[in-house]
């Protein structure tokens, strides 16, 4: 049964914060510099200070206690037993809202979600409603710390899809970015008769090889050469490929690593995680008290911020899961589940629309000239409307769950 939740960091913690901050000290960095090879240093030095003298945790915490309508789920997945995951639950009222689960990623967090409650649980006659949850996956935010290895795709879906059913959704919609999108399309295959429709905003694929996809392959070659803007998505994702994808690697191969940085030093995570806000936005103009929430929720979360990055180790080349990253890009979703995919304009890896055809059964696709990896947070409004338009009357997923339309 779904409990009510406060967020209530205890005055220990925040004080142990505020000791680290205060006796932080710092690298020097190379002349003109700047954000060629990571955080300047000036940012740094301004976001610490603020952090430590300036940014009220207490006032945030109230904030959001106020704002959002969070409970504690205890679902039980299998071989791990039961874990509590802290969700917001925002409903329409609408008895024929779409239950909609949002599914957040890495470095992302609950926060990405806000902005879009109040777009998608008001309806009206040229907008459908929705139930809005959105979890911390476990590992994340004030969700349960998973204590064993094995915990991947398979369990994370496990423990979304069982969110949903502990809420009374047998069946739902999914939207998801980041890991996120992978998690929502293991979703789609292991639980086909509850996950009807799947909404992404970041579909990386495994490429149409001649001897996996030749009719996709033959024709990329003929349209490619000729496509500036497939030309241009190929480009973006190679850059992030060849320079973009250091974390990836690490938090892949040796996350245990990391998490002792992440975990002890304030001014590491911050760093690790700033960086990413930074360049994975469309030119989002960040608010110092954006910033220091986000990375606060890190820094207080229930299983440590070490815990967030092991995704990567256990659903990457050393899954004990049942489906691994690589089986989620290789394999299209069940044919019965509807698909859309939203592609932003700053997105880490774009890819060709002519290439959607491998995530599932798209029925929708649609590119946008804003907007980065953070679509719900960066323009939460571009990212509703696709929802929306996806799903609501006329839209090519409308009655993706009977009796329940939004309207």
């Amino acid at each position: 049964m779904a409990t009510p939740f406060q967020i209530a960091v205890p005055d220990a913690e925040l004080q142990r914060l505020h000791q680290k901050l205060e006796i932080a000290t710092f690298p020097d960095e190379l002349d003109g510099a700047e954000w060629d090879m990571g955080v300047p240093l000036n940012e740094m030095k301004r976001l610490t200070a603020y952090w430590h003298n300036g940014f009220n945790w207490r006032q945030k915490e109230q904030e959001l206690n106020e704002k959002l309508s969070q409970f504690i789920v205890p679902v039980t997945v299998a071989s791990f037993g039961e874990l509590n995951i802290h969700c917001l639950h925002h409903t329409s009222g609408n008895p024929n809202a779409i239950p909609l689960l949002f599914i957040h990623g890495w470095p992302g967090c609950f926060l990405e979600a806000t902005k879009l409650i109040p777009l998608l649980t008001t309806g009206d006659e040229n907008h459908p409603a929705f139930d809005l949850v959105v979890p911390s996956l476990p590992n994340y935010g004030f969700s349960s710390a998973v204590k064993k290895k094995g915990f991947g795709l398979a369990q994370y879906a496990e423990a979304m899809h069982s969110v949903m059913i502990a809420l009374g959704y047998n069946e739902y919609v999914v939207q998801g970015g980041d890991w996120g999108s992978l998690i929502g399309r293991a979703m789609a295959r292991l639980y086909p008769d509850h996950t009807k429709a799947v909404h992404v905003n970041f579909f990386p694929v495994a490429p149409p090889y001649p001897w996996t996809h030749p009719l996709l392959f033959l024709r990329s070659l003929l349209t490619i050469p000729f496509s500036s803007k497939d030309k241009a998505s190929l480009a973006a994702t190679q850059d992030y490929l060849a320079k973009g994808n250091g974390y990836l690697r690490q938090q892949e191969t040796r996350p245990q690593t990391l998490g002792y940085a992440l975990h002890d030093s304030p001014i590491a995570l911050l760093a690790w995680i700033y960086d990413k806000l930074h360049s994975w936005t469309d030119d989002y103009q960040w608010s110092d008290d954006e910033i220091l929430t986000w990375v606060s929720v890190y820094y207080f979360s229930t299983a440590g911020p070490a815990a967030s990055v092991r995704i990567y180790y256990e659903a990457g080349p050393n899954c004990a899961s049942q489906i691994s990253t690589l089986d989620v890009l290789s394999k299209p979703a069940p044919s019965g589940v509807k698909m859309a995919v939203a592609q932003f304009n700053r997105e880490l890896a774009k890819i060709p629309l002519s290439w959607t055809s491998l995530v599932g059964s798209v029925i929708r696709s649609k590119e946008y000239e804003r907007g980065g990896h953070f679509a719900a947070w960066e323009v939460p409004e571009l990212l509703a409307y696709d929802i929306q338009s996806f799903l609501g009357r006329n839209g090519q997923g409308y009655g993706a769950i009977p009796g329940k339309n939004g309207y």
